[in-house]
């Protein structure tokens, strides 16, 4: 057991005790600071922080959350870093961003379980009423919550597909052919009625008013935070240049055309591409990869035109072919926003 002392950009010092077995991430939840994270499973870098004193063992982590270069030059991840004895980590934000309290855990009934194409089920619940948090839920479109069936001690990370809800309603689209235990359950036992635990909010994969361009580009049930935030878009009125650019592997596996329908309805400057990796003689929209998509529109910008905040959602693959995208056209990197995963893993999985 060690000590990590977790210092802001202003100075402000957070002294946690950590275990070898605990990373640093979960022992600042465990000591009630919650700290800037997304994936939490070391694939989209928004905990990266830089080690200042000490030791840390890293985990599993994709290369573009954080470069053999990035360690070299002491950097670490919060989610997937486990001290090595006392250490000092420098965080590259101040203390505002440093939320204080814990994560809500909520009980929350199925009211709906639909089968969409392409092995996706939407899971729609609504949480119970609870004295500290009242009846509704309240978050950041683009953030997650874990879920743990009624007959499991384990959970799973999925990503809010809708709104905040003041009666307390929440959407989630999943992925059952990956999804082990979570997809079972979905696909076999689940029911209207069953009560399921419910932790969140959480992550920082959430909108930012830069006044760009928001492009956002994902594949299958990588939809779900998407489809939150233009929803909180429409709610708000949000009159910001969007481009939504959803991947499906086959003609059979397009969904939610309906939502997104009436997404542009409410959202005049929303267009969307819908391309199909493997078409066959029936498909006569786009064709290619969501990422392939990305390139083309990229390119169609001239080489001095504002550059839009990219929002990314998918696989590993899917995230290193956009941000070759991204950095093939001039997109700077704090404009690329990512919320990725890896089965299986504890972040989110849509």
């Amino acid at each position: 057991m060690g000590t990590a002392t977790l210092r802001t950009t202003e100075g402000v010092e957070y002294v946690i005790p950590c275990h070898d077995d605990t990373t640093l991430l979960m022992a600042a939840e465990e000591a009630g600071h919650l700290l800037v994270a997304g994936c939490r499973h070391g694939m989209c870098g928004m905990c990266r922080a830089r080690l200042a004193s000490g030791r840390m063992r890293l985990g599993a982590h994709a290369p573009t959350a954080l470069s053999d270069a990035d360690e070299a030059d002491c950097g670490t991840l919060l989610c997937c870093g486990f001290p090595d004895g006392d250490v000092t980590i420098e965080l590259p934000y101040d203390s505002a961003r440093v939320r204080q309290g814990t994560i809500p855990l909520r009980r929350a009934t199925v009211t709906s379980i639909e089968r969409l194409p392409g092995d996706i089920v939407r899971l729609r619940v609504r949480v119970m009423p609870d004295e500290a948090q009242g009846t509704g839920l309240v978050f950041e479109a683009g953030q997650y919550a874990e879920l743990t069936p009624p007959d499991s001690s384990s959970s799973r990370a999925f990503s809010f597909a809708s709104a905040s809800s003041a009666q307390g309603e929440a959407e989630f689209l999943i992925k059952v052919g990956s999804q082990g235990f979570f997809g079972d359950y979905l696909t076999g036992r689940a029911d209207v009625g069953d009560v399921v635990a419910l932790r969140g909010p959480q992550g920082d994969f959430t909108l930012h008013e830069s006044g760009r361009p928001r492009w956002m580009v994902c594949g299958g049930s990588g939809l779900a935070p998407m489809l939150a935030m233009l929803r909180q878009m429409a709610e708000r009125g949000d009159t910001t240049e969007a481009l939504l650019v959803l991947g499906v592997s086959t003609p059979d596996e397009v969904f939610a055309t309906d939502e997104l329908a009436q997404l542009q309805a409410a959202l005049p400057t929303l267009r969307v591409i819908v391309p199909v990796w493997r078409p066959d003689a029936s498909w006569t929209g786009p064709v290619g990869s969501a990422a392939e998509v990305l390139d083309a529109e990229l390119a169609t910008l001239a080489p001095d035109a504002e550059r839009p905040d990219l929002y990314l959602c998918g696989p590993d693959g899917f995230l290193d072919a956009a941000r070759a995208a991204a950095n093939a056209h001039g997109v700077p990197a704090g404009q690329v926003y990512v919320d990725g995963w890896a089965a299986p893993a504890p972040g989110p999985h849509h």
